[in-house]
């Protein structure tokens, strides 16, 4: 009896310490506003996902990411509409300077991408 009952033991051990542990989408959400408070764009990133989604409060019609320390074009796209995707697997560990450019505004804003993960330092609004 105590031979079974510590053999069930011992399994149930072991096929715990082999089971795969759910992966839990975790979600990252940056806002950078306008000096009035509103909200100038959104950064929502899906640990489980290869693209961070960038949301504007206005139409946009392109993106760039640069690199701080020699403002050295790194990633650019176009866009039309208030909403993309950016591949964050294109980017290295590292800060990065974000630009949203509007019809009347360029949104500036500081980024760091560690491990997949985005992280927002701080943010400007530049008048064209």
């Amino acid at each position: 009896m105590k031979a079974t009952f510590l053999t069930i033991v011992i399994t149930l051990i072991s096929l715990t310490g082999f089971a795969q542990q759910e992966q839990v989408d975790k979600i990252t959400k940056y806002v950078t506003t306008f000096p009035n408070g509103e909200d100038a764009i959104t950064i929502v990133d899906h640990s489980n996902s290869n693209n961070l989604e960038l949301t504007s409060a206005e139409n946009f019609y392109k993106y760039e990411i640069l690199a701080p320390a020699n403002h050295e074009l790194v990633h650019q796209s176009t866009n039309r509409g208030r909403v993309c995707e950016i591949d964050k697997t294109k980017l290295e560990e590292g800060t990065y300077t974000l630009k949203v450019y509007t019809s009347d505004f360029v949104i500036t804003s500081d980024i760091t991408i560690n491990n997949g993960v985005i992280t927002k330092e701080q943010s400007t609004k530049d008048k064209v």
